[in-house]
């Protein structure tokens, strides 16, 4: 079961939206609300030209959504799916063994964050923020 989106920019764009009630991805249109069942996230995604893929290993694998923001004064501590946990130890050590990194990562990897430009720094810092919100650390 995974998750996945075609452009992990805009959709941390996306995610920074709804944490700040600030439009990132068009700051003359509409602030997005944040999402409530997985239609609205879909539609919300479909909007602004995001693909979203979700892969399930069982029918009812991600059937709806969970959001939550934690304060400065709160300690959020995500625990990842348990099934998940457990197949990635088994995979890994095997040749067919994959732990694969999102496509961005390789777009600013070894470069120093301050040798990029202020709008580079941006970019990654939202495709960081949309890695963190959606991923289960397995």
């Amino acid at each position: 079961m995974s998750v996945t989106f075609s452009d992990g920019i805009l959709w941390g764009k996306l995610v920074k939206s709804w944490a700040t009630g600030k439009n990132y991805i068009d700051a003359t249109a509409h602030v997005f609300s944040v999402p409530r069942d997985l239609k609205d996230l879909l539609d919300q995604c479909q909007s602004i030209g995001l693909t979203v893929t979700i892969s399930r290993k069982f029918p009812n694998d991600h059937l709806g959504i969970a959001i939550l923001q934690n304060s400065r004064e709160v300690v959020g501590i995500r625990l990842p799916p348990r099934d998940l946990v457990l197949e990635t130890e088994a995979a890994l050590g095997q040749n067919e063994a994959a732990y694969p990194l999102p496509g961005f990562y390789e777009q600013f990897f070894g470069r120093p964050l301050p040798a990029l430009s202020k709008d580079d720094q941006l970019q990654f810092h939202a495709a960081r923020i949309g890695d963190y919100s959606i991923q289960h650390c397995g």
